[in-house]
């Protein structure tokens, strides 16, 4: 298993309805089919350095990286416009333990 952090900066103009509503569909719509098995949406307080956190989860490193280079990516990327002033930070790794 593989996971991808996607943060967004604080101060960053973030529109969560969209978000939730548009935007993480369409992640599991495109990218599902390339490995990725579920994701999180988390929210943070004001005095935080970021505002939200997607966890994408993926059933391997492998999947992630074909997705990443996949025209679907490509298309979900374009989509940030729509919800955010920023570009997120991510962070994809490969899980090494859990509970």
């Amino acid at each position: 298993m593989a996971t991808t952090t996607v943060l967004y900066p604080k101060g960053t103009k973030f529109n969560m309805d969209y978000y939730m509503k548009s935007h993480m569909p369409l992640v599991g719509k495109k990218l599902g089919p390339h490995g990725l098995t579920s994701w999180k949406v988390l929210e943070f307080p004001s005095e935080a350095p970021f505002c939200v956190q997607a966890t994408l989860e993926w059933d391997s490193q492998k999947s992630f990286e074909a997705a990443g280079a996949s025209p679907e990516m490509k298309e979900v990327l374009d989509d940030v416009s729509n919800f955010s002033d920023n570009s997120p930070t991510m962070l994809p790794g490969a899980i090494k333990g859990t509970s």
